[in-house]
């Protein structure tokens, strides 16, 4: 019809491609916006001015707003919580500056009301397709929670150190006083109560060493093992480690070898913490050894390693134990008696002691009753080094120097001096700070062993009063202390004493301290001031 409509004109296109793409773009913001609304984690997106493009749920609670959309072209100025808001955003503007992302930033917020919180933030620099930085994305988690558990646990673990450190302090005093006294008793006896000294001498030793591993124990795990190294032949380490357990391997009716190269062995170590690991690896074998079987330790070289390698034919290491042996307070199942005893620590010291000194040790065992090879490889020193392995010779004790004892203790004073005054020593004693020192400054004597326990004043007073007074500055002074920890020792000597040496002390070893100190000042003698007190 004129003027009308003459027909139609229908266009198809395919929007399918579109459709789906549109699809798919809904699906994926609807995963980013679950994901968002989900998380614990405050998430939020920020431009190069600073403002807020997006913020979920949590990120929003935290600026103090009701709503995620409330927080959008809004700066960390323009929030209700903006002092914690604040914080964020020096860091974010640093990570927009530099495009370098900051991963599990540890960070501390204090809060209004008082007290503070800790988050753990990551932030992202925010590309455009060019790859050109247009601002940040930031991820913040509070870890206040954990933190305040980690607080507690280290708490904890101080109490803990202040406990053993008290307990090595009040089981060494009794302990060094029996193992005085068992000294005593050696010269003393007759024949028939000799066996009867050798298991007090034994088991007070063996009392010694748990109580040392125990304590070790507890430094280790907090890195406070201090080593004192220095070259040495390790051939003589693993024969006073072999002397020391020979006592024990007797005991129990154990064939015991002991098998060292004719060659220097020469690495860089503390002596006797490499003789602990030997006594720890022996006494081990010892306690897993039955009645009647063998033990041999050797010492030897394997290319740039010396080796130590101790040898039983006891119970053996089950093949599912043979990965945490030496792990703390690990036992290996026991098919002898519970008699053995043992604290479960003393391969674990083994262990951490020769990392510590560069090397490892390990185990072999074929299985139950098949017994079991600990080895322990240690690198060698340069070779240059062993003229400084040739022993020293040592000024002998002299006779009749003058010896006080300090020692509030009667037990231990009484059989320290005894025992010094059967070595030829002019001994003295009393039982506090103060008495301790009018008798050094009255007797004059060379040296002096101070306990640092004393009542009255302590022994780091005593010391410094010492060090203080002309006439006895020069008393070469020995601390004698159930306090064994790497503090203790800096504290000794900071007051002014030459040796810091731990109870109980085994006499040999404190006469051989007393020789060094002889060597050094070239004095007559030393003196002994310990804890005790006379009733």
């Amino acid at each position: 019809a004129k003027g009308g409509t003459a027909g139609v004109v229908i266009t198809f296109i395919d929007v399918s491609g579109l459709k789906a793409a549109e699809d798919a773009l809904f699906h994926e913001r609807y995963l980013l916006n679950s994901l968002l609304s989900s998380v614990p984690d405050a998430v939020y997106f920020r431009d190069q001015r600073g403002k807020f493009i997006r913020a979920n749920p949590a990120a929003t609670a935290r600026l103090g707003l009701e709503d995620p959309v409330q927080a959008v072209g809004k700066t960390p100025f323009d929030v209700p919580a903006h002092e914690a808001a604040v914080i964020l955003h020096s860091a974010d503007d640093e990570v927009i500056r530099s495009g370098q992302p900051q991963f599990y930033k540890l960070e501390k917020r204090s809060l209004r009301e008082g007290g503070s919180t800790w988050d753990l933030v990551t932030r992202l620099p925010l590309t455009d397709p060019a790859r050109n930085v247009v601002g940040v994305i930031g991820i913040v988690r509070d870890v206040t929670t954990e933190k305040l558990a980690e607080a507690k646990i280290q708490e904890g673990v101080r109490r803990r150190d202040e406990f053993l450190a008290m307990l090595s302090h009040e089981l060494r005093n009794p302990l060094a006083a029996v193992v005085t006294a068992t000294e005593v008793l050696k010269h003393k006896v007759h024949d028939d109560d000799a066996d009867t000294v050798k298991v007090l001498d034994r088991q007070s030793q063996q009392m010694a060493r748990l109580l040392d591993d125990l304590l070790d124990a507890s430094r280790v795990t907090q890195n406070k093992i201090e080593l004192r190294k220095e070259v040495v032949d390790l051939r003589g380490v693993v024969e006073e480690a072999a002397a020391a357990a020979r006592p024990v391997m007797e005991s129990r009716d154990l064939t015991f070898s002991v098998v060292v190269t004719g060659l220097p062995l020469p690495v860089l170590g503390d002596a006797s913490r490499l003789q602990q690991v030997c006594m720890n690896m022996l006494i081990n074998a010892a306690k897993y050894t039955p009645a009647g079987g063998h033990v041999l330790i050797e010492a030897s070289e394997d290319g740039a390693c010396a080796v130590v390698r101790v040898r039983d034919d006891g119970v053996g290491v089950p093949a599912e134990m043979v990965d945490s042996i030496f792990e703390l307070f690990v036992q290996s199942n026991r098919t002898l008696e519970r008699a053995q005893g043992g604290i479960g620590v003393g391969l674990t010291l083994a262990r951490s002691l020769i990392q510590m000194h560069g090397g490892t040790i390990s185990v072999q065992s074929d299985g139950v009753g098949k017994g079991s090879v600990f080895e322990a490889r240690l690198p060698l020193s340069n070779q240059r080094a062993l003229d400084r392995l040739l022993p020293a010779k040592a000024m002998p004790i002299r006779k009749g120097a003058r010896i006080v004892v300090v020692e509030d203790n009667v037990d231990a004073r009484d059989m320290l001096c005894h025992l010094l005054t059967r070595a030829g020593f002019d001994c003295k004693s009393v039982g506090d700070g103060v008495e301790g020192i009018r008798l050094i400054e009255k007797f004059k004597p060379q040296a002096a062993i101070i306990d640092v326990g004393l009542p009255g004043i302590d022994g780091f007073e005593v010391a410094r009063r010492l060090r203080a007074n002309p006439s006895t500055a020069q008393v070469r002074l020995i601390a004698l202390t159930g306090y064994g920890q790497k503090a203790d020792r800096e504290i000794a000597l900071q007051s002014g004493f030459n040796e810091h040496l731990v109870k109980p002390v085994k006499f040999e070893q404190l006469t051989q301290v007393l020789t060094q100190l002889e060597a050094e000042a070239e004095i007559p003698q030393p003196i002994v001031v310990e804890e005790q007190r006379l009733d």
